[in-house]
């Protein structure tokens, strides 16, 4: 294995990189002293090619298919871009301002680059372009200012450590098809659409940042697998994350101060989030469409607006969440379900929970509390409670107008005194049982507009009234420990269940039917 020396003086026998190249034995090492060298390199042999002093190549690289090539310590400006079929590995290289759309292309074959910066001038659309089952792996590498995207890739491996993607015209990362791409330790900023968009692919994201930009921090479409964790995604004008048709699985993650949505799940995408937060979002925290979604010990708070909205027959699941201090409704449900498993609602400017258009609402072991407005309302919706705390209310706690609602084992204390019921049933059909009601000079229950409620084993000699039932209304309890009298109106009744007769009792069991076969 011999040393080349290539310099432009008359001295040295070659003055020229390329006649260099020429006569090199496959493994040679090329040695490039100090100047400014304008040629197109043709590598199709296994060479080492570095640079001693400031080296400036001026025209376009190509290395051939099956070729192994070692460049160090150079600076490849306003050439042809390099072309890369073969096997090429950069180490403290820079290339920059190439006369071409895209300056480095990578097809058929692989690329690593260590310690590199692509820097790009406005004719310069794409940093870097790779396909066709090509590999690359990018080490303490930055590309900034490129026209469309930094990196577009297709069909091909990816793997990012370390590396800075700043300030492009559109996008940070374009993956368009079949692209698997791990990112690790990496900073995405300031792009002026998506800074990562995926279509297709498999991507891993690990401690990232992703911020600043003016379009979309992430999008996701067409069958995309996302894994990320320990990643920060924050202060984008547009949705931080947006997932279609896709598949994504995030955790210890942040999602905060965007100037849109924190999340938007749509069109049938599955995810998990375990441990993430979602702060200080202006429009809704999260909007989950037509999806499955479930969180585990997340933190969704301080929102401007709604904390999350679920439409559209998404499924949605909550355990061990907190979701507090939103200036609208911490959670907006339409069409859809949602079930919380030991999780917080507390804080809001307006109220805890909103259903509506059918949406079914189960809460187990789950505390709401210190709202400005109603805990929970209902409007042609099912809700259904079991171990749960109602806490601190100031108007109406739940609230069910053309609802079916169960509301069994949980507790309601410290509510303010009102002349508001903690629960108001408007045509609605419900049952309350083995619950726990703490003092207040309020109402426990108004039943208006032909409502139909049973209520069994729940002592409401604390509240100011147990029930106001009026408007062709039907209260029937059983075991309750009665020391005031029901408030009813003449079209309304009032029936203690041991005491009904036959057609009362007959009564009593559609009514368990019906809510039995709907839970």
């Amino acid at each position: 294995m011999a040393t080349l020396v290539v310099k432009r003086s008359i001295m040295h026998r070659y003055q020229s990189i390329g006649q260099a190249i020429e006569e090199a034995m496959p493994g040679d090492m090329i040695e490039i002293r100090d100047g400014i060298y304008e040629e197109s390199l043709d590598i199709s042999k296994r060479l080492t090619l570095y640079g001693v002093g400031n080296v400036t190549i001026k025209g376009g690289v190509f290395i051939r298919y099956q070729t192994h090539v070692d460049m160090r310590n150079l600076r490849f400006r306003q050439g042809q871009g390099l072309y890369v079929k073969g096997d090429l590995q950069l180490e403290n290289c820079i290339i920059e301002e190439q006369l071409i759309r895209t300056q480095i292309m990578v097809s058929y074959g692989s690329l690593l680059m260590k310690n590199c910066a692509v820097l790009a001038t406005p004719l310069n659309h794409f940093g870097l372009r790779v396909a066709n089952g090509s590999s690359v792996i990018l080490v303490d590498t930055t590309l900034e200012h490129h026209v469309k995207a930094q990196i577009i890739a297709q069909n091909c491996e990816m793997t990012l450590s370390n590396c800075l993607l700043l300030e492009g015209k559109k996008h940070g990362i374009f993956a368009i098809r079949h692209v698997k791409m791990v990112m690790e330790d990496c900073e995405v900023h300031g792009h002026e659409k998506e800074q990562i968009v995926a279509a297709s692919s498999e991507l891993a994201i690990t401690n990232c940042l992703i911020h600043q930009g003016q379009g979309v921090g992430i999008q996701l479409f067409d069958d995309t697998i996302l894994r990320m964790d320990g990643c920060e995604i924050k202060n984008h004008h547009d949705t931080n994350m947006i997932v279609h048709r896709s598949e994504v699985m995030v955790s210890d993650s942040i999602f905060s101060d965007g100037q849109g949505l924190g999340l938007y799940l749509g069109e049938k995408t599955e995810a998990q989030f375990y441990d993430c937060q979602f702060n200080r979002h202006v429009k809704a925290q999260m909007l989950i469409e037509n999806s499955k979604a479930e969180f585990r010990k997340c933190h969704v708070r301080n929102g401007m607006a709604v904390g999350m909205t679920i439409v559209d027959e998404a499924d949605v699941s909550m355990t061990e969440c907190q979701i507090l201090n939103h200036q609208q409704f911490h959670i907006i449900v339409d069409a859809s379900g949602l079930q919380l498993h030991q999780t917080t609602i507390q804080f809001g400017q307006s109220g805890g929970i909103y259903g509506n258009d059918h949406a079914k609402i189960m809460l187990h072991h789950t505390n709401i509390r210190e709202l400005e407005k109603q805990h929970v309302y209902l409007n042609n919706a099912r809700l259904f409670t079991q171990h749960c705390t109602f806490e601190q209310m100031k108007g109406n706690g739940i609230t069910c107008i053309d609802a079916i609602f169960e509301v069994a084992n949980s507790h309601f204390k410290d509510c303010q005194d009102s002349t508001y019921a903690m629960i108001w049933s408007d045509r609605s059909m419900g049952r309350i049982e083995h619950c726990q009601v703490g003092e207040a000079a309020r109402p426990f229950l108004a039943l208006s507009n032909q409502s139909l409620l049973e209520i069994r084993d729940t002592d409401l000699s604390a509240v100011k009234a147990p029930a106001v039932v009026q408007e062709n209304s039907q209260l029937y309890v059983q075991k309750h420990v009665q020391t005031t009298t029901w408030h009813q109106d003449t079209t309304s009744r009032v029936s203690q269940i041991e005491r009904v007769q036959t057609n009362d009792e007959n009564h009593i069991k559609m009514l368990k039917n019906d809510i039995k076969k709907i839970i």
